[in-house]
């Protein structure tokens, strides 16, 4: 059985020490002063992204951006509204309505490799990433670009949530990346079905995967370097295949050493957004197909660890969910594709290895 995650206190284990993997560093670890030194020191931007399925999360993203707007001009260099829908409503007004702020629509801007097909979360964070190193210049290897959901509820919001993720990578020479964690005092449900299955799984690196107080948190802070080296999902898949590819070794962030030494949890309270619903509509997602993508990836990633086997050749597979009747006296039904693109890391790209050369850090 694996151990619960050892705690990391900054003061005490130094900038240089060999961390355990996904160690837990508790909130309020960092200053502002803490972090700007550190930033300073290592000559890295620091870039915020909000990824946005749906322009009406203005209302909830302003309420965010306002809670950060202390931290803006200093230790948020920029911070990027990442819009993956069609229509951007109020989204440029918010974005103008405060300094730092940019408004990036992903369908006017996919990688080469990406297109509407692939449309979706993570589809939409690639290509924000893309944007930021060959169109706004960001190509420090230890550059920090934050990732952090546009629906939490703003009464659990703060600035530690920039500034401890932020801050452990800045601080820790071994950090690449720092994922958020918290406790939600209602829901969670996805969660607890990985965290099971996990349990479950092969191998002592995904059995440590358990460790993390919050498996898919949609927050976390990374170098520039970590993000390059990442596959990506096209949606909702992206939180389950970092967390995988991290327990296969399959970034390679440092010679001689697990890719998970190099990820630590950062621990921020509670947390709370706006909850999808369990079952699927003709106009809205739900958990279910949530579910089954988080599946179909878990499925996809140990067939291609050899793992699982792979079976015969068979269609795509789709989910059958049962809608309240509308007429007559029996359910209606809607069926849904199962699975998503993935997407290569964006260093593998030609037009990236111009301009960032990237690689394992020595």
């Amino acid at each position: 059985m694996s151990p619960p995650p050892e705690v990391i206190r900054p003061g005490v284990w130094g900038r240089d020490a060999a961390l355990p993997p996904l160690g837990l560093i508790p909130a309020g670890s960092f200053s502002v002063p803490e972090v700007l030194a550190a930033k300073a020191r290592e000559g890295a931007p620091v870039h915020v992204v909000f990824p946005v399925g749906d322009a009406r999360e203005a209302a909830n993203l302003k309420n965010l951006l306002a809670i950060l707007a202390p931290l803006a001009g200093t230790v948020i260099d920029r911070v990027w509204l990442a819009f993956g829908g069609r229509r951007v409503g109020g989204l440029p007004r918010l974005a103008a309505a405060y300094p730092g702020v940019e408004l990036f629509v992903a369908r006017q801007a996919w990688p080469p490799d990406q297109d509407d097909a692939t449309a979706g979360k993570g589809a939409t964070m690639r290509a924000v990433l893309h944007h930021l190193i060959r169109t706004a210049g960001v190509t420090h290897p230890g550059a920090v670009v934050q990732f952090i959901d546009a629906d939490i509820r703003p009464a659990y919001f703060s600035p530690r949530w920039v500034l401890d993720p932020v801050g452990a990578v800045l601080w820790f020479q071994a950090v690449e990346a720092a994922k958020v964690v918290y406790h939600r005092p209602r829901g969670g449900r996805l969660n607890a079905l990985l965290r099971a299955f996990l349990a479950q799984c092969p191998g002592e690196e995904i059995q440590s995967l358990q460790k993390l107080v919050y498996l898919l948190s949609g927050e976390i802070a990374a170098s520039l370097r970590f993000w390059t080296a990442l596959p990506f999902k096209s949606g909702y898949g992206i939180e389950t295949l970092t967390l995988l590819s991290l327990a296969a070794n399959r970034l390679q962030l440092a010679p001689g050493t697990p890719d998970l030494a190099h990820m630590v949890q950062v621990y921020l309270g509670q947390m709370d957004h706006r909850h999808a619903p369990v079952a699927s509509t003709p106009s809205r997602r739900g958990l279910d197909q949530m579910a089954a993508n988080i599946c179909h990836c878990l499925r996809e990633f140990f067939q291609g660890e050899g793992l699982m086997a792979g079976g015969a050749a068979r269609p795509a597979p789709s989910l059958q969910i049962p809608l309240p009747p509308t007429r007559g006296a029996v359910p209606e039904w809607l069926t849904a594709p199962v699975g998503e693109a993935t997407l290569a890391p964006l260093g593998t790209l030609p037009d990236i290895r111009a301009v960032f050369p990237g690689g394992a850090r020595p």
